[in-house]
């Protein structure tokens, strides 16, 4: 099948088909800011909207179109995200303490998220509807329970235990053996929630390039030298915000980050418009989903209720929509065989940034670059999570004293011989594609 194919060639995703971009920066580069940011994402507009209004000036430059990368093309599924590792992971590392401190970042973050739309008046769709998380048999049911057992210590987490019979009330399929329900989760709509961001940082006299690639960083005194592919820029203080495409578009000069990401494909589908009632089956109460796999699967209902999201690992390192779209669909129908004839109206893709901790990271570069800060490392869980690190990475730009996260105590640390590129990553899938399938 032929999808439908955006400007620049990428391939459209299902968001961005009605949802207009505001017109960005037309003008040339300024000659100096006193903070420019690279990467226009979630993180990069947030950190320049808290900016803003404190009366920074500031440039975002982002290689590729804006919303072409994660922010604007991804599930659209907000919540606590509370760590890969889960709390037996990091108490082993990091001991008891530390551990629940992470955690409960996580209900930090969409704490702030959900207060952070309303204040600024952001029409993105966001619903807190929950999310159902399957599982396949007793035994991981009991798991998830003793799980959530230990994080009811975090405040504000909420949950509620599905048992077999009841199934059939979060979602319509036979896949599932029990689940829980997630209270504190929700969806929204992330291109709108980008244009939106767009427009306020435009209308606080903000600058946004896309299509501008940075090509290399140097320093004068105490001031950054951007060498851009549309001009120069200097600026007092850097922030790197490029998540999933630090390798693509890695900066000379730079390493740094790019040894300390992993990019992932991220592929997702959108199905045709299907009756309210098919809907209404699929998910009865209108909530995010997804399992227990190890290869991460996630699904919803449009935000308008007319079409299913489905969302999974890419099968390889390229952006290939119509590569994805036959696997993507084969996943959907294991769980939902009622659409094995149902068509798919748009594919695509893009990369998601994992670390090799699991978890996201935020601070400050030391040595001779102590105006460089950074967030990323979303690990797949990045809309509200790099809202609220930008929030507080804003604060810790502005010098503010009450900036500090538990994110900020951890080492961000590469391995030998890793260049950005995840050569082992087709290895791990194949073996998680084992491990999800001895687990049914």
């Amino acid at each position: 099948m032929t999808y439908n194919t955006a400007q620049n060639g990428f391939a459209l995703p299902y968001w961005h088909d009605h949802v207009s971009m505001p017109q960005l920066s037309q003008e040339a580069l300024p000659e100096s800011v006193d903070c420019a940011i690279v990467g226009a994402g979630f993180t990069g507009l947030c950190v320049a909207l808290h900016l803003l209004q404190a009366e920074r000036s500031v440039v975002l430059l982002d290689a590729m179109p804006l919303g072409q990368g994660a922010s604007g093309k991804n599930g659209g599924m907000v919540g606590p995200s509370l760590h890969k590792l889960g709390l037996d992971g990091l108490k082993n590392i990091y001991g008891e303490d530390q551990a629940y401190a992470i955690l409960q970042e996580g209900m930090h973050a969409i704490n702030y998220f959900q207060q952070f739309i309303s204040a600024q008046g952001l029409d993105c769709d966001l619903h807190m509807t929950g999310r159902f998380t399957g599982v396949h048999n007793q035994q991981q049911l009991d798991e998830l329970a003793l799980k959530c057992e230990q994080f009811e210590r975090l405040d504000g987490f909420k949950y509620k235990l599905i048992e077999p019979h009841q199934v059939h009330q979060e979602i319509g399929s036979e896949h599932y053996y029990g689940g829980m329900v997630y209270h504190q989760d929700g969806g929204l709509h992330p291109y709108k929630l980008v244009t939106q961001l767009a427009q306020k940082v435009m209308q606080l006299g903000g600058q946004i390039f896309d299509q501008t690639e940075v090509l290399a960083l140097s320093k004068s005194a105490d001031k950054h030298r951007l060498h851009s592919s549309k001009g120069q820029i200097t600026a007092k203080q850097l922030v790197i915000a490029t998540n999933g495409y630090s390798k693509r578009f890695e900066l000379a000069n730079q390493p740094h980050f790019k040894r300390r990401v992993i990019p992932l494909t991220s592929a997702m589908i959108a199905t045709e418009e299907l009756p309210p009632a098919t809907i209404n089956e699929l998910f009865p109460k209108a909530r995010m989903h997804g399992g227990n796999h190890r290869l991460v699967q996630y699904y919803r209902p449009s935000p308008d209720g007319k079409r299913v999201l489905f969302g999974a690992r890419g099968i390889d390192f390229w952006d290939r929509p119509s590569h994805n779209s036959a696997n993507l669909k084969k996943l959907m129908t294991n769980i939902f065989p009622q659409l094995g004839d149902t068509k798919i109206d748009y594919s695509w893709c893009g990369k998601v940034a994992y670390t090799f901790d699991h978890g996201p990271h935020i601070g400050q570069l030391t040595s001779n670059q102590e105006n460089i800060y950074y967030a990323m490392g979303y690990c797949g869980s990045g809309v509200a999570r790099s809202t609220y690190l930008a929030s507080r990475l804003a604060k810790q730009i502005l010098g503010e004293t009450d900036f500090h996260t538990a994110f900020h105590d951890l080492p961000f640390n590469s391995r030998p011989f890793y260049n950005g590129k995840p050569w082992f990553m087709p290895l791990v899938l194949k073996w998680h594609g084992v491990l999800d399938r001895l687990g049914r």
